[in-house]
C-alpha cells in the first residue's frame, strides 16, 4: 500500500479555477501540459484498474466537447472507463469558428505540484499548487522556492532540483506534512538529474535508514533519523510538465534531534548545544589529511559548511568540537588513535556507513556529502554521520560521458574516503574491519542480499511504472543534456543495476569483506609467496601496513611480518582461517 499522501496547514486557500483551469472533473484540477497539449490529474490508486465517473467542467467557452467520440456536456458526469497509466482519453472541442482542442487526458495516482515563476538559486516568493490524489481540489500554498545543488546546478543543467520553503501569507515559517512523515517548513525536490533510472538517491536513502543503527545519542533521542524519506510526486513547471521528483525530507538538526541552540538573553549569552555541519568540498580538511585553524566568522572551515546553528540566525559560529575531531585524525599517532577514535567519532554508525558506501559504491560518498552532527557538545564531544544525496551509485557516476565507466565497475573496490574510514580500515581499532566483516556477512543474509537489493528498485519503479510516469519522464527527458544525451530506458538501466548487484555483492564477499585468513595479505583466499612478495614491496615503499598485513599488530610492516607469513605457508603457524574480533 502507498503511503499516505497528508498536508496539514492552519490555512487552506483555493485556487481561482476560473483564472487558470480549462477542465475539472468534480474539483480535481486536470492540468494542461503546454509542450504536449495532454492533461493529467492526479486520482487515488484505488481508481486504477477501474471505471472513474466525475463531472466534467471547463471555465473556458468550448463547444462540440467529445472525450473518446462521446459527447460531453458541462455540468454532467462522464466516466472513464478502466483507468490505466499508459491509457488516454482523447480530447476534442472547439472554440469559435477556427480553433480546435485537441489533446488526451492521462491519470496517475501522484500527488502533482506546479511551480510558477523564473527560479535561480535565490529564494522566490511563489504559490505552489498541490494536486493530491485523496483530495477533490487543489492546494495552494504560500511558498519561496530556489534551485539547489551543486555540480547540479550548472546553467547547462535542464531538469533542476528545488528548495521548498514554506510560508504563512505574511511569511513566517509554515509547517507542512508529506507523505505521513515529519511536519516541517523545509522540503526538497529531487530531480534525479543524472541517474539513468532517477531513483538511486531515494532507493539508497532507503536502504542506509535499513541498515544504519541508531546515533550513540539514541537513549535520549530515539525518533533521531541519519537519513532522508521521502516519496515521489510529478511536477509542472510554468505550464509544461517537468517530470517525477522525489519529496524530501532535509537533512538538517531536527531530523538528527540535535540539541538546539540556546538563545541569548539579557544575563546569558547564546550557548551552543547540537552542531550540525556538511562535507561540502574535497579539501583537506574535508579529507581529514591535513589541518589549519578555522575561524568561526565563516560559514564554512575548508570543506565543511555550517548548517546548524544557521549561520544567517547565528553568528560567530562554532567550530571546535569539529576541528578537534579532525586534528585528531590528522595528527594522532598509530596506537593513540586506536585507543582514542572512539572517544570522537559514534564508531557503530561509522562502521555501518563503511559497509554502505562499499556496497553501493558510492563514489561521491566518501568524503563530501556527509553531514556530521554532534548531539550536545557541552554533554559529549562524540561526532556522529547521516548520509545525503546518493544519486552516484550502483555504477552509476556523476556523469553519463561515459555511462557506467569502469571505474564504477562491479568488480572495483571503492577507492575514494576520508582519512577516518581509512585508518579505521587499515588500523583495526578494537577490531573495527573485523567487526565490519562480520556485520557485513550478517547483512548479507537480509538486508544486503541480491535480492533484498534488486526489490528495493523494483519496488520503487512499479508503482511509477503503473501510474504512467515512466513513460511521462521519458517523453521528457530522454536525450537531454543533463543525461549526455543518453536514452532514457529504465528497463534496461535496471537490468543493468540487478548485473551489478549480482556481480559487485560477490566480489566483495571475496574481497574487502572476506573472512580473515591470517597470512593472506592480498585478500585472495589462499597464502602463498604472492602474499610474501606483497610485503615486500610494501616494505620497499615504505607504506604503513593495513591491518590483515601487520602479522604481530606492532603498527609496522617488517621482515617479522614476512616471516610470520612464511610460517604460514610452510604450515608452522596455521593461523585463523575465519573472521575474529581477535585477529
Amino acid at each position: 500500500m502507498r503511503l499516505k499522501f497528508i498536508i496539514t496547514t492552519t490555512l487552506v486557500c483555493l485556487l481561482s479555477m476560473t483564472a487558470t483551469a480549462q477542465i475539472t472533473l468534480d474539483s480535481r484540477r486536470v492540468i494542461l501540459d503546454s509542450r504536449t497539449g495532454n492533461w493529467l490529474c492526479s486520482v487515488p490508486e484505488s481508481t486504477f484498474g477501474t471505471n472513474f465517473t466525475a463531472t466534467f467542467n471547463t471555465s473556458e467557452p468550448w463547444t462540440d466537447i467529445t472525450i473518446d467520440g462521446d459527447t460531453v456536456v458541462p455540468g454532467t458526469s462522464y466516466t472513464f472507463a478502466n483507468v490505466a497509466g499508459d491509457r488516454g482519453y482523447a480530447l476534442v472541442a472547439h472554440q469559435g469558428d477556427s480553433v480546435t482542442i485537441q489533446g488526451k487526458i492521462y491519470f496517475t495516482f501522484y500527488p502533482i505540484f506546479e511551480f510558477n515563476g523564473t527560479f535561480n538559486d535565490d529564494y522566490q516568493v511563489t504559490d505552489v499548487i498541490a494536486n493530491l490524489p485523496q483530495s477533490q481540489g487543489p492546494t495552494t500554498m504560500f511558498s519561496k522556492v530556489k534551485h539547489r545543488g551543486a555540480s547540479t546546478n550548472g546553467p547547462s543543467r535542464l531538469k533542476r532540483n528545488y528548495h521548498i520553503k514554506f510560508l504563512t501569507p505574511d511569511s513566517n515559517k509554515m509547517d507542512r506534512k508529506f507523505f505521513g512523515l515529519r511536519n516541517d517548513n523545509s522540503w526538497i525536490l529531487d530531480a534525479g538529474q543524472v541517474d539513468l533510472l532517477r531513483i538511486r538517491n531515494r532507493v539508497s536513502t532507503e536502504l542506509w535508514l535499513d541498515m544504519c543503527r541508531q546515533p550513540y545519542y539514541a537513549d535520549r533521542e530515539p525518533k533521531a533519523l541519519l537519513g532522508v524519506r521521502g516519496d515521489f510526486i510529478e511536477l509542472f513547471l510554468n505550464g509544461s510538465y517537468n517530470g517525477i521528483y522525489a519529496l524530501t525530507e532535509a537533512m538538517d538538526r531536527k531530523q538528527m534531534k540535535l540539541a538546539k541552540y540556546e538563545e541569548p538573553d539579557s544575563v546569558n549569552p547564546g550557548k551552543f548545544h547540537g552542531m550540525l555541519w556538511k562535507a561540502k568540498v574535497s579539501d583537506k580538511i574535508a579529507r581529514m589529511n591535513g589541518y589549519y585553524g578555522y575561524n568561526n566568522t565563516k560559514e564554512m572551515w575548508g570543506g565543511f559548511e555550517v548548517k546548524y546553528p544557521d549561520p544567517d540566525d547565528v553568528m560567530p559560529t562554532q567550530y571546535r568540537t569539529l576541528s578537534n575531531a579532525v586534528k585528531f585524525v590528522v595528527n594522532s599517532s598509530n596506537a593513540n588513535f586506536c585507543a582514542q577514535v572512539g572517544q570522537y567519532f559514534d564508531i557503530p554508525v561509522i562502521m555501518d556507513y563503511w559497509i554502505f558506501i562499499n556496497a553501493v559504491m558510492g563514489v561521491d560518498s566518501g568524503i563530501k556529502n556527509i553531514y556530521w552532527g554532534v548531539y550536545d557538545q557541552t554533554l559529549d564531544k562524540k561526532i556522529t554521520l547521516a548520509a545525503w544525496d546518493l544519486d552516484c551509485t550502483f555504477g552509476q557516476n556523476w556523469t553519463n560521458s561515459p555511462v557506467h565507466p569502469e571505474s564504477t565497475g562491479p568488480t572495483r573496490l571503492l577507492g575514494t574516503f576520508n582519512n577516518l574510514l581509512l585508518r579505521l580500515h587499515e588500523l583495526n581499532p578494537d577490531s573495527f574491519s573485523v567487526k565490519a566483516v562480520e556485520r557485513y556477512r550478517l547483512l548479507r543474509q537480509d538486508i544486503l542480499s541480491e535480492d533484498s537489493l534488486k526489490n528495493r528498485f523494483r519496488n520503487r519503479l512499479a508503482p511509477l511504472r503503473k501510474a504512467g510516469a515512466l513513460a511521462r519522464e521519458t517523453e521528457r527527458w530522454t536525450m537531454s543534456s543533463d543525461i549526455s544525451r543518453q536514452p532514457l530506458d529504465f528497463e534496461a538501466e535496471l537490468a543493468f543495476i540487478e548485473d551489478w548487484i549480482d556481480q559487485h555483492m560477490t566480489f566483495l564477499d571475496n574481497t574487502r569483506f572476506s573472512p580473515y585468513i591470517m597470512g593472506d595479505c592480498n585478500r585472495d583466499g589462499v597464502v602463498n609467496i604472492s602474499d610474501v612478495n606483497l610485503c615486500i614491496n610494501e616494505i620497499l615503499k615504505g607504506s604503513s601496513p593495513v591491518w590483515y598485513e601487520d602479522m604481530n599488530h606492532d603498527g609496522i610492516i617488517d621482515v617479522v611480518d614476512i616471516n610470520a607469513i612464511i610460517n604460514v605457508i610452510l604450515g608452522k603457524n596455521k593461523g585463523n582461517n575465519q573472521a575474529s574480533a581477535n585477529p
